[in-house]
């Protein structure tokens, strides 16, 4: 046989294994699958298309996307980045070129809304736990008290209530702004600090002792009394409690026989009676 029956004889490309292939072209990008998501990006999208190996780069409005994987030549899957709002391209972009453009379009959230704020007042110290109800609140980045930023703690899946603590701020009513991509709402009308009194300070109940029936009369002495809201046995709440800014009177409750302790109850928080009483 001679070279040109050899030549003739010789397979077309792609026949055999061994035949080498031509050189690939340059990317073609046919499909983007979503085409549209979130603003704040992480959602994996697919792209599909013809000559996507050798991947350099794929970016969203010039923004690169991690790649996830690579199945062959017709299908990349990449992680969306973050973008502001609207239509963007997407290209691809290989060691032969870059491709043509598909659009992706970046939507962004809904905006949150905020009804109601509870507590709606708390003192200049800051640190008091609210909660605030509305609707696409896990949407919410910042939550500021006269722009100055509070705690957010937790947000229920929902997003109809967020859990945060108040900062610091000095007295008077401020204003209450909810922030998330979406925009951004204001609590009708606002919270309100006040300064707190000084805490109470007791010295000494009397009697200190009384029949585990309850019943006893007492009285404690001490001072910034004035703010006192209840009175505790080990838990149990005093009945006909008044109080001034040295004394506050009362009626034991029932209790068991021991020791007992006792606590005074304010709107900013508790104090013990030095002592306690002893239920007999």
């Amino acid at each position: 046989m001679t070279s040109t029956d050899l030549a003739s004889a010789a397979p077309t490309e792609g026949h055999w294994p061994w035949w080498p292939p031509a050189p690939w072209g340059p990317p073609l990008l046919l499909s983007v699958v979503p085409n549209s998501g979130p603003t704040g990006g992480g959602n994996l999208v697919q792209l599909t298309g013809v000559n996507l190996h050798n991947v350099i780069s794929v970016t969203f409005g010039g923004i690169p996307a991690p790649i996830v994987s690579q199945n062959g030549n017709d299908t990349i899957v990449v992680i969306a980045p973050p973008h502001a709002a609207g239509p963007v391209q997407v290209l691809v972009t290989t060691t032969a070129g870059t491709s043509n453009s598909q659009p992706y379009n970046y939507v962004a959230p809904p905006p949150p809304t905020a009804t109601s704020i509870t507590p709606a007042f708390g003192p200049t110290t800051g640190g008091t736990v609210f909660l605030i109800n509305g609707t696409n609140l896990n949407t919410v980045t910042s939550v500021t008290f006269a722009n100055v930023p509070a705690t957010i703690v937790a947000v229920n899946p929902a997003g109809t209530q967020l859990v945060g603590v108040t900062p610091a701020h000095s007295a008077g009513t401020v204003a209450v702004v909810v922030t998330g991509p979406g925009g951004a709402v204001t609590i009708p009308g606002g919270f309100t600090y006040f300064v707190a009194p000084p805490p109470p300070v007791a010295t000494t109940i009397t009697p200190n002792t009384g029949t585990a029936a309850g019943g006893t009369a007492f009285t404690i002495t001490g001072t910034n009394l004035g703010g006192v809201l209840g009175v505790l046995f080990n838990g149990v709440p005093a009945t006909g409690v008044t109080a001034t800014a040295t004394t506050v009177t009362g009626v034991t409750p029932p209790g068991v026989v021991g020791p007992a302790t006792v606590t005074l109850v304010t709107a900013t928080g508790t104090t013990t009676v030095p002592g306690g009483y002893t239920y007999t």
